[in-house]
């Protein structure tokens, strides 16, 4: 079975239209006249488009959306970017673009692996990439075709907008790793929140909202932990410097709480000194008029 590297002119616009709801073929056309992209083209003439150029494409399209920009400027813009990842990013673009998404029936179905790129906008050889490195699987069926699982699908575009940042799939086993771990753990909680239920449908509603609480609060420690050690090791927060620094505050707010302490003490040691030689003046002067 051959893998496809290209997509059609078509397969792009119905790739990138829930973004771009006004996209057609001509307007691509138009583009590629005004020179802003080069596709592929076969011996008789059609146009192919690679991951590279439907990146660009999308670069293209976000700056006359959210910046209006003449295709001049912008293709100043892209001739002169040494890396078109970076550039998507410093743009806005891979934050801003929506996430595509599919209906309950289409996740919950087995496609013939030929048919992803023209449903997700990816190559074959990259799905494949993804099964060998276990983030995915390619089911065999009876009479030997590869499928893939619906429900596989979130995992294959979130690993294609991560491989605009050269995060390829061989980088992300670890994350397979810690799900393995971490699902018995949460099988474990998940299975005491559960409970009896009395239908199917009342079990994975419940399942849905408790799965999604465990997952927010373990991700959210996961996150914090994660920026903790990346900004800690790139803009190196916490130096020699910086401790000594901290030694010094801390030194000096000590010394002035010990000191303002000293000082309360000595306050109240003098008030209530005066308060004890006040009542002692009084019995005294009593202890006259009696006499």
């Amino acid at each position: 079975m051959a893998e496809r590297s290209y997509l059609s002119i078509g397969q792009v616009v119905n790739y990138l239209r829930g973004a771009y709801p006004d996209l057609s073929n001509s307007k691509i056309r138009f583009l590629e006249d005004e020179g802003l992209i080069t596709p592929h083209r076969t011996p008789k003439g059609y146009r192919q488009y690679s991951k590279e150029d439907v990146d660009r494409l999308e670069v293209i399209l976000h700056l006359q959306k959210t910046r209006y920009m003449p295709l001049n400027v912008i293709k100043q813009k892209l001739d002169s970017a040494t890396d078109l990842s970076t550039l998507a990013f410093e743009v806005g673009l891979l934050s801003d673009l929506p996430m595509k998404s599919e209906p309950k029936e289409t996740k919950q179905k087995l496609h013939p692996i030929e048919d992803v790129p023209d449903l997700l906008g990816v190559e074959i050889s990259f799905i494949r990439a993804l099964a060998d490195n276990d983030l995915v699987r390619i089911i065999r069926s009876p009479q030997n075709r590869e499928l893939v699982d619906g429900r596989d699908f979130e995992i294959i575009r979130l690993c294609s907008e991560l491989n605009r940042f050269h995060i390829e799939p061989r980088n992300l086993r670890q994350y397979v790793t810690s799900a393995n771990r971490e699902s018995s753990m949460f099988e474990q909680v998940l299975i005491g929140m559960l409970g009896m239920d009395d239908s199917d449908d009342e079990r994975n509603q419940k399942l849905e909202r408790a799965f999604k609480k465990l997952h927010d609060l373990t991700d959210g420690v996961h996150t914090a932990l994660l920026k903790n050690r990346v900004f800690e090791s790139l803009n190196a927060i916490v130096e020699d410097a910086d401790l000594d620094t901290v030694d010094d505050e801390i030194s000096r707010a000590q010394a002035a709480r010990t000191k303002a302490l000293a000082s309360e003490t000595a306050q109240s040691a003098s008030r209530t000194s005066g308060r004890t030689s006040t009542a002692s003046r009084r019995d005294t002067q009593a202890k006259r008029r009696k006499s």
